[in-house]
């Protein structure tokens, strides 16, 4: 059993400035908050965004063509680089990253540390946690990684200031003449947690023909996928009376909720599937006998899928009224996602350079149906086809997450080479190709 060493972790964040950079941006606690309407939903965010600024204004000065830095009223940060002489018919990227940090799990106070070089018999965190590959299979692909992990107090933060550290460092690396670039677009969204980071995104200022977002997990994950989803809100209205004279009139609204509750099928639960099965899953119940209500969300990888699970959560709400008075049970539905796999086939031209910036990286690519939601599932449908490519975090959302220092690496590794090889690429071209590509 190994033990995390801060020292370790500062001696290596002193030769290593985009492990210092990451470990800059977790000293903000930027959780987002669902209970609050505000975009963004917390001051935290904020905080970084205008601290993000500054240092982007300043490196975004050194640029050639210089570029612009706009914090928008919603929070979200954009940075345009023009492109560079002789890439003007290149096709314009964008490429973004989310500040926010999930609200599962405390983002304040984070103090991470560093196992060096991991041995593979699992990480005994400052607070007693155990971290092996029984809490995360992944780890054993990782012996001999330096992982920054946590204390076991808060999460980490690498979703997504992991994907935010890599764009930072992409932006020193062209300020410093490193990197030649077509049109480029960089985004730090907000609320991604909470599902609202699309409407941060200041579409209005970004004329770009395609982007990718840096927010997915294991080394090598490329995500050509996600889920199509829907949330749904089931009001219940039941009757209080006296329970001294309840008998036949009494009708208890939140056992209506648990009924509703118990008719969805265990066997199609988050906690029950895997791959490319969907499911129900109901999160929050609150009420008591004369209101409740069930807060529920549905994925499925096919429309024609969770269209059969709206319809199924339906049928439970008709069977509860048939049985309890009309109008007792209703249900709302709100599309959150799609899946972006349908866009992504119109323009494989996009994927075709993601798998060759993978192997310009030296990195084996996996592409994967995430069994989620990105900020490209939105993009996508807006116009903007939108794939995902990891940063290499494990075990995101909790105490027990971390990050192979290595997979960070060649997380930028694989965005530099994307931002080269876009450069190179003609724009009409590469669409014409799409064309063929789609016969």
């Amino acid at each position: 059993m190994q033990r995390a060493d801060k020292q370790a972790l500062r001696n290596l964040a002193a030769n290593d400035r985009l492990t210092a950079q990451f470990i800059e941006l977790t000293a903000v606690d930027t959780k987002s908050d669902e209970s609050r309407s505000c975009l963004p939903s917390t001051d935290g965010q904020l905080e970084l965004a205008k601290k993000l600024q500054e240092l982007c204004q300043s490196l975004a000065a050194k640029c050639t063509p210089q570029g612009s830095v706009n914090l928008t009223s919603k929070g979200a940060l954009l940075i345009h680089l023009p492109p560079a002489q002789g890439c003007e018919q290149a096709p314009a990227l964008v490429v973004l990253a989310h500040l926010d940090t999930a609200p599962d799990c405390s983002g304040a106070g984070v103090s991470p540390a560093l196992v060096t070089a991991y041995q593979g018999q699992g990480i005994e965190l400052e607070n007693g946690l155990i971290l092996d590959d029984k809490i995360c299979p992944e780890l054993a692909a990782h012996i001999g990684d330096d992982i920054i992990v946590t204390d076991g107090r808060t999460l980490l933060g690498a979703d997504d200031k992991a994907g935010c550290a890599v764009m930072l460092e992409l932006l020193k690396r062209i300020a410093d003449g490193q990197i030649t670039h077509g049109s480029l677009y960089m985004v730090f969204t907000v609320d991604e947690e909470i599902g609202r980071s699309f409407d941060s995104v200041p579409l209005d200022l970004i004329k770009a023909d395609f982007a990718v977002t840096i927010d997915g997990c294991e080394l090598g994950e490329l995500d050509v996928a996600t889920f199509n989803a829907l949330s749904c809100q089931v009001s219940i209205k039941g009757r209080s009376i006296h329970t001294g004279s309840a008998c036949g009139k009494l009708i208890n609204a939140l056992k209506i909720a648990s009924e509703f509750v118990s008719q969805l099928p265990q066997n199609e639960a988050p906690e029950t599937t895997s791959g490319l099965e969907g499911f129900y899953h109901p999160y929050h119940i609150a009420g008591g006998v004369e209101q409740a209500s069930v807060s529920l969300i549905l994925r499925d990888f096919d429309m024609s899928g969770l269209n059969a699970r709206r319809e199924f959560v339906q049928n439970i709400c008709k069977r509860l009224n048939e049985r309890y008075g009309e109008e007792r049970v209703s249900a709302e539905f709100y599309l959150q996602y799609r899946n972006f796999a349908e866009v992504l086939k119109q323009s494989p031209g996009v994927l075709r350079l993601c798998r060759e910036a993978y192997a310009r990286a030296g990195v084996e690519v996996h592409e994967n149906h995430v069994r989620g939601g990105t900020d490209g599932s939105n993009l996508s449908y807006a116009g903007l086809p939108c794939p995902n490519i990891f940063t290499g975090a494990l075990n995101c959302h909790g105490p027990y997450e971390c990050l192979p220092v290595p997979s960070l690496h060649k997380s930028l590794a694989c965005v530099q080479a994307l931002v080269k090889l876009t450069a190179k690429e003609d724009r009409s071209a590469l669409f014409a190709k799409d064309a063929e590509d789609g016969k």
